[in-house]
């Protein structure tokens, strides 16, 4: 998968094959934000069980 990875020349991300992108801030300032994200992404795991 990282093998796909391309970096999209107009606004200079990180762009997965299926689309998703991260803002660099966001990857820079990581440890700030794992925590809100991985919450997030718990409840949005139990909302689809």
């Amino acid at each position: 998968m990282f093998d796909r990875v391309k970096i999209d020349a107009e606004v200079h991300t990180l762009v997965w094959p299926n689309g998703a992108d991260f803002d660099h801030a966001t990857l820079h300032d990581w440890p700030v934000h794992v925590e809100p994200m991985t919450s997030m992404a718990r409840k949005w795991a139990l909302t689809r069980q």
